[in-house]
């Protein structure tokens, strides 16, 4: 047998390389496209000249569809329709990111093409066919667009009389009072000639596609008090209508004024009769005593006198809300003591206690206010008196005298000032608002109270119970809270420090940091590519912040560019992205393109990982109005929708593995693959709670659309245990 001369065994690798490679590359590219039609297209050329000059090749579907896209743009509807039609006869379905041969793609959108030509040659009907046709398969701002161009030719075609749009909000009833300062204001707009816009407060929400029944939902700041929520919506005919919602903000808990509490028994059981008042601005809803309901009248100051079972119990428990949902919550311990170990005299009405040096809880209502006050401002109390030690019983007249004359001594004579509990205990925080209760007691009545210097609205009462919401500054907060009595005795609890620290996430160094390269351009482009830049990166300045910009400078990024050798035609190369991304040290780029044409301009923008290459996330907008104004207002849209597509999502650690960690969220909230993940521990301190970050990153593998497993990228699993919380970076 003769052997294979060097020649043919050369050639035969050569033949094998050639039939494999494609395979193998498929099988790695990232799904970017790297084609456009207008790559080799002159804007201007004749119907002849586009014939002449465009070779079909072997009459591919992507021939017909690029020389559709001349065709079209050129005005040359006929033609640019048969081809459009040639090219779906032989791929059928709309496709980002196409595949056409080798390593190339291209974005097609023939049926939404076709659908465009239709509605400039009048033909509504079949174009809003082929434009749903496209969006059925591969969604588009421009095919969004010029279905909404058809639906509104339709409607004026029909010359039929429509009702402006209407609008119901279903989050909340007109007038309602609520206890958040951010009210998530959902709602449905709705009327036949299809609502368009959408505005909240002023704000106009993203609105792609008119719909008949469109659902809005957008957070609406409050102030305390009254709000008075504008909504407005027009629809394709131009007809709008205005709603004016009313909410009321409380954040003021119901005040809790606890007058006295009796014992007694009542058929061999043990009672007691619960007395007090409930205050609060907009209404009291329910009272409970002991975790059971009382039935009261709702209204703005309730009374109640009640008895309640408290056999077996060491203290009685209220809790008061009101229509906001705002609580109050006390506790009062219960002195069965006090009706055993002091007598009473019959002539002075005088509780008197036995000999102790432990401190003694009186229940006032049954003491006159002197023994009272002498007894807690004594360490001893005081020394035992029987009936036969007692003075001699004076006259019914003299003991009367006796009694003023001890309730001036004591109004005079009183020093002692009020008692205030609070829960208030040294911490760490992240919430802006810290929530806390006091109690303020005081036999003569508190008149004021004070929580750092600011007055709480109270009416004088022994006993108070009541919530405060105060608002934390970044950083060390100082927290005292000062009682003032109807003599003036005053108490003040000692200063506590509260140090609010702002959550680990929301820094810009714990998002996820990107780049923008400059936007692709094309020929005869009339709107300045610096211009979008400018407006798209404020875009994502504004609220939500979900990005790290590690570069903003243009010019330092063209001057990479160019140092790189990359030029214009390779702006939104995911290969591009990635080079650029390890050079900035970025975890993602941004990459896209603008193509502007007589009638209108389309930006696209697409988010590329540089660790993987995967696309995160791709979004476009479209519009013919290229006023500065709407171009801003593009931008901001362009940029809310890619933070849609990368939301913030948080779930918990429902399984932890050797190299990973299963969570409870998934797809249905917006978590994708490729995703990384950042690891929290709660943890509880002095009664508040905190996220500590931890030294572990994880990056999302597999997705379901309640579950998801991430895989660790940083440290090690023996860090996370059940419970964790995970958030997206």
């Amino acid at each position: 047998m003769r052997k294979k001369t060097p020649y043919k065994r050369i050639t035969y690798r050569a033949i094998l390389l050639l039939f494999v490679l494609p395979f193998l590359s498929c099988s790695s590219i990232s799904p970017i496209s790297t084609d456009d039609w207008h790559d080799s297209f002159t804007r201007g050329c004749s119907k002849e000249e586009i014939l002449n000059d465009f070779n079909l090749y072997r009459g591919k579907w992507w021939n017909y569809y690029i020389r559709g896209c001349w065709f079209a743009d050129g005005g040359y509807y006929d033609e640019a329709a048969h081809d459009f039609n040639k090219s779906i006869s032989l791929r059928s379905k709309d496709q980002y990111a196409a595949r056409s041969y080798g390593l190339h793609f291209l974005d097609y959108y023939a049926h939404r093409e076709l659908g465009i030509v239709y509605y400039h040659q009048g033909h509504y009907e079949e174009a809003k066919k082929e434009i749903e046709n496209s969006l059925s398969t591969a969604d588009s701002a421009r095919a969004r667009f010029y279905l909404n161009k058809c639906n509104e030719a339709i409607l004026k075609t029909t010359k039929k009389e429509l009702n402006p749009p209407g609008i119901r909000v279903v989050s909340y009833t007109d007038g309602e009072v609520i206890n958040t300062p951010i009210a998530k204001v959902e709602g449905i707009a709705t009327g036949d000639a299809y609502v368009s816009e959408i505005s909240i407060q002023g704000k106009r929400l993203l609105v792609e596609l008119a719909e008949k029944e469109l659902r809005f939902q957008e957070d609406v700041p409050l102030r305390v008090g009254g709000n008075v929520i504008v909504l407005e919506a027009s629809d394709l005919l131009g007809k709008s209508v205005r709603k004016d919602f009313k909410l009321t903000l409380d954040i003021r808990p119901p005040i809790l004024y606890l007058d006295d509490i009796q014992l007694n028994k009542k058929d061999g059981r043990e009672f007691a009769t619960v007395t007090g008042t409930i205050e609060d601005d907009h209404g009291v809803k329910h009272l409970y005593i002991n975790n059971t309901e009382i039935p009261i009248t709702p209204g703005k100051e309730v009374s109640f006198k009640q008895d309640v079972p408290v056999a077996g119990l060491s203290k009685i428990s209220l809790k008061a809300t009101d229509i906001a949902g705002n609580e109050t919550k006390g506790e009062q311990p219960i002195d069965r003591k006090a009706a055993v170990l002091w007598p009473i005299n019959p002539l002075h009405n005088y509780k008197y206690a036995g000999h102790t040096n432990t401190p003694v809880r009186v229940a006032s209502s049954k003491m006159d206010r002197a023994v009272v006050r002498k007894l807690l401002a004594s360490n001893e109390g005081i020394l035992p008196q029987s009936p036969s030690a007692a003075s001699t019983p004076l006259s019914g007249r003299e003991a009367k005298k006796e009694g003023k004359e001890s309730s001036s001594q004591t109004t005079a004579t009183d020093k002692i000032s009020p008692v205030i509990h609070t829960d208030l205990k040294p911490a760490i925080v992240q919430d802006e608002n810290l929530f806390f209760s006091i109690e303020a007691h005081d036999d003569n009545g508190v008149a004021k109270l004070f929580v750092n210097q600011s007055p709480v609205e109270i009416r004088t009462g022994k006993n108070i119970f009541f919530n405060y919401s105060l608002p934390l500054a970044e950083g060390e907060n100082i927290v005292t809270v000062k009682a003032i009595d109807t003599l003036g005795n005053e108490t003040q609890t000692p200063p506590v420090k509260i140090i609010r620290k702002t959550f680990a996430l929301l820094e810009t160094d714990a998002r996820y940091t990107v780049a923008c390269l400059p936007l692709r351009t094309y020929n005869g482009q009339g709107v300045s590519s610096e211009t979008l830049y400018s407006m798209l990166l404020k875009a994502f300045d504004e609220e939500p912040k979900r990005f790290n910009f590690v570069e903003r400078d243009r010019a330092k990024l063209e001057e990479i560019l160019h140092e790189q050798k990359i030029g214009n035609a390779e702006l939104a190369s995911p290969d591009t992205a990635v080079r650029i991304g390890k050079i900035r040290a970025a975890e993602g780029i941004f990459c896209g393109a603008v193509e502007e044409d007589a009638r209108g301009i389309s930006v696209t923008l697409r988010l590329v990982d540089t660790e993987t290459t995967q696309m995160l996330a791709n979004a476009d907008v479209y519009d013919e109005d290229k006023s500065m104004k709407n171009l801003a207002w593009l931008m901001h849209c362009l940029a809310l929708k890619v933070k849609r597509q990368f939301p913030m999502v948080q779930g918990n650690v429902i399984h932890v593995s050797e190299n990973g960690f299963n969570v409870d969220t998934g797809a249905d909230i917006g978590l994708k693959l490729g995703m990384k993940l950042l690891l929290f521990r709660e943890i509880n301190e002095g009664g508040f709670v905190y996220k500590e970050p931890l030294d572990t990153i994880a990056r999302v593998v597999l997705v379901q659309p309640k579950t998801s497993f991430a895989k660790i990228s940083k440290q090690g699993a023996e860090k996370i245990k059940k419970n964790d919380i995970a958030i997206t970076k």
